[in-house]
């Protein structure tokens, strides 16, 4: 903890607060299993705390995170039999048999999912044996504030990034590589149409795809 920063009543009343709202967001979300959720807690906000203090909030998130997840499970018990997550992973299953690969809730940012582009399609060729061999394109929309929105709405907004992937080894022209680009945009959206979501985009490769959707999750993401 920083000497500057001032520790008191009110400071350990902002922390319990931010863990709450991590524990719901990250249960919501449906990434992370119960174990890492509390190792991020520990890591992101508890680290901050005094040291002697470091034990009382660990075993606070604790708490937390059984009561949230007891809320949740409650929560579920009202959800229709049909979600919009299920619908959005048979969107993910539709694009793959059509060799674009739909990366729900990617890590962290634009830049740092386009770099594990390939390690995520050895995930699916784990899976599907001859998908590396046949996709050609992919689209995703990030986890960086997904946590914080669910934390109190399960309404949220998701932003999807697309793009083409080239089998040939060789320079792509810019014109070509935006052409295919754009035609991954359209089939996205036709799957998303398909299953009755309003896929919000107006064919232009600078935007990405805008989603509505109340994420109500019953499978973990994998």
């Amino acid at each position: 903890m920083s000497d500057e920063q001032v520790w008191d009543d009110k400071a350990r009343e902002e922390l319990r607060e931010r863990l709450r709202s991590s524990i719901r967001g990250e249960l919501r979300l449906g990434k992370l299993e119960h174990e890492s959720i509390l190792q991020n807690c520990d890591e992101v906000f508890i680290e901050d705390a005094p040291e002697s203090e470091q034990e009382d909030f660990i075993r606070f998130s604790a708490e937390e995170l059984e009561e949230a997840a007891g809320q949740l499970e409650a929560e579920r018990e009202t959800w229709p039999e049909e979600t919009d997550c299920d619908r959005l992973d048979r969107v993910e299953l539709a694009l793959q048999e059509r060799g674009i690969m739909l990366w729900q809730a990617s890590p962290c940012c634009n830049t740092c999912t386009r770099s594990e582009l390939g390690e995520r399609i050895a995930v699916i060729e784990g899976r599907e044996p001859g998908f590396r061999d046949r996709v050609r394109g992919y689209a995703f929309f990030i986890d960086q504030n997904l946590p914080e929105s669910l934390a109190d709405d399960s309404n949220i907004s998701v932003y999807l990034g697309y793009g083409w992937l080239s089998q040939d080894e060789g320079e792509v022209p810019d014109e070509v590589y935006q052409q295919n680009a754009l035609a991954i945009g359209h089939e996205v959206c036709k799957c998303l149409r398909d299953e009755g979501f309003e896929a919000s985009w107006d064919g232009n490769l600078s935007r990405k795809i805008g989603l509505s959707l109340n994420w109500q999750r019953r499978e973990m993401l994998e």
